[in-house]
């Protein structure tokens, strides 16, 4: 490796000094630039941020392809305690699993053995000064610092990591995925299980994927003629046969209950008939419930039902139901009782005298099972949009650049203005609509920043500007 190729990683972020030095210094959130306009160029090697855990592992790798730093002066505001994965990588080293003993949840890649570590840490010193934002102070730590350009050991390069994982970091909790239909959401449910999902133990010593409050939404299904496409797990004739379950109160010979005798027998009473009547006489009712949960006998039982409330409410005159379930095996359990839930909310709708809107089930516990988990992933590489293009329900946005602006105009689905922004920037516009949650979907978010990206190219450089077409860069 010659000279002029180091730093390795992340080098056009990096504020490079003199080569004689063996002081780095790490600025962590504060911008080093800060930094850069009152140090002395000729006493630091170099000048980087710390903005993540994961950012000791550029470091580290830095310094060990060319071992001239010696001391690291760690100084800034630290927003997400990088500097503790750095600190305790210093203090502690790391364990077994390549973890920051005493910062676990920072690792240092295990393309980069344990001994490179050690001598890293063996060779380097931490000067702690985090939260200090005075440049002159900095200054003084360096000046104090001897200086020893000659390197401490031989230069060591290390393969790239390997960019796979189990588990991609979310919310924790609460998932929204809509769909027109029940195929069309579920591969979506099942692609999100798969990447976001914890690994956990069941009951039955198996393990299984969990997502936290997931929100399904079906908007246009027809139960009367369901899109049942060749991906689903069961055809029509056996959707048939599972509907009473669902849809009527008599019981089955092989279960103990089921949905519709909880929904239209629970000790005499009809819930849904109770809804229908509470709906007609008061269509602004929030009273329109069912509830499926025995307090004297599920709260013991070893099989208590998984489906617990249904709730049902007018929304510009159109029949929306919401349905909670505690558990909610989604491959297996989901899309049947969707469908049948889907039914049923005809059933309440055509009672009422109104259209059906959207029907929404929250799952506390969404999960698959790992002998489900192979056919998942067929199912999701068949199904699932590769390039998602969803109507946002909250509106679309004309951009045009007018009298040296860029003005941006908030249209309702249906094609009528409701507001306009204007500024000089894609960030300040980019601003406006976010503080007033003007997006819903994520590809007509991205698509918006890149098309405000373009306006503010055109409005600096003279150019023509249109929406949805390349700029005529030469």
């Amino acid at each position: 490796m010659e000279k002029t190729d180091w730093p390795i990683y992340y080098a056009e972020n990096l504020v490079i000094g003199n080569s004689a030095s063996s002081v780095g210094v790490a600025t962590l959130w504060t911008p080093k630039e800060l930094f850069q306009k009152k140090l002395k160029a000729d006493t630091y090697r170099l000048i980087g941020q710390l903005y993540s855990n994961d950012g000791i592992n550029p470091l580290l790798r830095n310094v060990l392809a060319n071992p001239c730093i010696r001391t690291i002066v760690l100084c800034g505001q630290d927003r997400i305690g990088s500097a503790d994965a750095l600190a305790c990588l210093m203090k502690n080293g790391i364990n077994a699993k390549g973890e920051v003993i005493g910062k676990e949840e920072a690792r240092v890649e295990q393309e980069i053995p344990v001994e490179a570590v050690e001598l890293f840490r063996a060779n380097v010193t931490l000067i702690d000064k985090r939260g200090i934002m005075n440049p002159a102070e900095i200054q003084k730590v360096i000046d104090d610092c001897e200086q020893q350009p000659e390197l401490w050991a031989e230069p060591q390069l290390f393969p790239e990591p390997d960019l796979s994982t189990d588990r991609f970091p979310s919310e924790g909790a609460a998932y929204t995925y809509r769909g027109k239909t029940m195929a069309e959401v579920w591969p979506k449910l099942l692609h999100g299980l798969l990447r976001f999902g914890e690994e956990k133990q069941t009951n039955y010593g198996t393990k299984q994927k969990e997502l936290l409050d997931v929100t399904a939404v079906i908007t246009d299904e027809d139960p009367a003629s369901p899109d049942l496409p060749d991906y689903l797990p069961f055809t029509l004739e056996h959707f048939e046969q599972y509907k009473p379950q669902v849809l009527s109160a008599e019981p089955l010979p092989t279960l103990s209950y089921t949905y519709g005798m909880r929904l239209r027998n629970f000790d005499g009473v009809n819930q849904v008939e109770a809804m229908i009547s509470k709906l007609k006489a008061e269509p602004w009712t929030r009273q329109a419930v069912a509830v499926l949960w025995d307090v004297a006998t599920d709260n013991d039982s070893e099989h208590p039902p998984c489906l617990n409330i249904i709730s049902a409410l007018v929304k510009d005159d159109e029949l929306v139901m919401t349905c909670f379930f505690r558990s909610n095996d989604m491959f297996r359990a989901w899309p049947e009782n969707a469908l049948a839930l889907r039914c049923m909310q005809k059933e309440i709708a055509e009672a009422v005298g109104i259209d059906m809107g959207p029907l929404t089930t929250i799952s506390a516990s969404a999960h698959i099972y790992e002998e489900n988990i192979p056919a998942a992933r067929e199912i999701i590489e068949t199904a699932y949009p590769k390039l998602p293009c969803e109507q946002d329900r909250r509106g679309n946005y004309v951009i045009k650049l007018l009298e040296g602006a860029i003005e941006v105009t908030h249209l309702s689905p249906v094609g009528r203005k409701l507001e306009k922004f204007s500024g000089n920037t894609a960030m300040d516009l980019m601003n406006q609509i976010a503080s007033n949650e003007g997006t819903s979907v994520f590809i007509h978010a991205m698509d918006l920043g890149a098309e405000l990206q373009k306006a503010e190219i055109a409005l600096k450089l003279g150019l023509q500007y249109t929406q949805d077409r390349p700029l005529p860069l030469k």
